[in-house]
């Protein structure tokens, strides 16, 4: 099956619900997830991601697109974007606001908010709100990979930011930073996790990529 026979659309409100199951799809086997929520019930966890993704979805800024396969109707991939906005003056910080938040049973509260606190303040040090295009989510279905779907998750949106001059900022695991690195990105942070207190590797990786505007793509 080729890229022919999937089309990219966005996403509606009750997708919500696919979208978070191919995320944990995807990531069943990700350290983050095994190690952060070592012992939560995955029905807890799909419902907290379920909220979580429904109020981004009215974020302002935030664009949700969804890769569909024209035969069968199924979802086969999403991508979550967030687009240049002016930030809300009156919103709360994201690391206390994070601090404030109840972590679902099973989890590793400590560990948890090290992680995410990582990434917040990643994004804090990359990203220019009114300006950049920041891609937080690109996930396919395992047995959709490499068929060119991530890359026509991403076409549109590239298109976009290069007619407006505009920076794109990415966050992604060492496995996945090939597709990126085709497009344009450049590594210019990592975020590194040590799970080995917890049974997990020593050394875990998210690259931090940002990608300058350019003329045309090519993949």
């Amino acid at each position: 099956m080729t890229s022919l026979n999937f089309k990219i659309v966005p996403c509606v409100m009750s997708d919500m619900s696919d979208c978070v199951d191919i995320f944990y799809e995807a990531f069943a086997n990700d350290p983050a997830i095994i190690y952060l929520y070592p012992r939560s019930d995955p029905k807890v966890l799909k419902d907290k991601s379920l909220k979580d993704y429904e109020n981004s979805y009215t974020a302002h800024g935030t664009k949700y697109f969804k890769a569909v396969n024209k035969e069968t109707g199924e979802i086969v991939a999403f991508s979550k974007w967030v687009y240049p906005h002016l930030p809300d003056p009156n919103a709360e910080d994201p690391e206390m606001a994070l601090r404030k938040q109840p972590q679902p049973p099973g989890s590793n509260d400590e560990l948890v908010i090290e992680y995410l606190t990582k990434f917040i303040r990643g994004r804090r040090k990359w990203i220019i709100p009114e300006t950049h295009y920041f891609m937080s989510i690109l996930v396919v279905r395992p047995e959709y990979q490499r068929k060119g779907v991530g890359s026509m998750l991403l076409d549109p949106v590239l298109k976009l930011a290069d007619k407006e001059n505009a920076k794109t900022f990415i966050q992604a695991s060492e496995k996945g930073i090939g597709l990126y690195l085709k497009y344009g990105w450049v590594k210019v942070d990592e975020i590194v996790m040590d799970f080995s207190p917890h049974g997990g590797p020593k050394q875990t990786k998210t690259v931090l990529l940002i990608r300058e505007p350019r003329d045309g793509i090519s993949a």
